[in-house]
């Protein structure tokens, strides 16, 4: 099994959207649902605004799609109030959207060599820490995070345009200077 990850490319769009439709749809109501809905959020226009600016990194096995993430700056409401861990100011670090595996590679442990890249990447570029928020209630997630070596950083309420409900947040120092 060949693993290869890259940022995302303008032709890759189509394949990023049925990703992410995948994943949604798989994990809906399960311990790893992710409250995704391929239209509300994420969006085609958003997925393809991510891909244009070069947040969008993916993984593939044997030259076929199997993860996608967003790793850029977009810092949520409510973010400010969360307990962070590290001394990096909020503004400073990397925030991770709509990281999936999609469902036909569930199982084959793909997400700790996928993130330990990207994370790798992001470091070369001079991030420092990295953080984002998972769905209260997506208790699978949590653990594979907490497995992956992300710190809890508690509880809060957020209000996003599609959801509002409990979230836990995480984070890892990538580097510090």
């Amino acid at each position: 099994m060949l693993h290869a990850i890259r940022k995302a490319h303008a032709s890759d769009l189509d394949d990023v959207v049925a990703l992410y439709t995948a994943v949604g749809e798989a994990s809906a109501g399960t311990d790893n649902d992710p409250i995704w809905k391929m239209g509300v959020y994420p969006t085609v226009e958003l997925i393809a605004s991510e891909i244009e600016e070069g947040h969008v990194f993916l993984l593939f096995v044997d030259e076929e799609l199997a993860g996608a993430v967003v790793m850029n700056r977009g810092i949520e409401a409510g973010y400010e109030n969360v307990a962070w861990k590290s001394p990096v100011p909020l503004q400073d670090s990397v925030i991770m959207h709509l990281f999936g595996i999609h469902p036909d590679f569930k199982g084959q442990h793909l997400a700790r060599p996928f993130l330990a890249e990207v994370e790798r990447a992001l470091k070369a570029q001079g991030e420092r820490v990295l953080r984002f928020d998972v769905v209260g209630a997506n208790t699978g997630a949590q653990r594979v995070y907490e497995h992956l070596g992300y710190a809890p950083c508690g509880h809060a309420w957020l209000e996003y345009e599609d959801y509002q409900g409990d979230f836990c947040f995480f984070e890892k120092e990538l580097s510090l200077p």
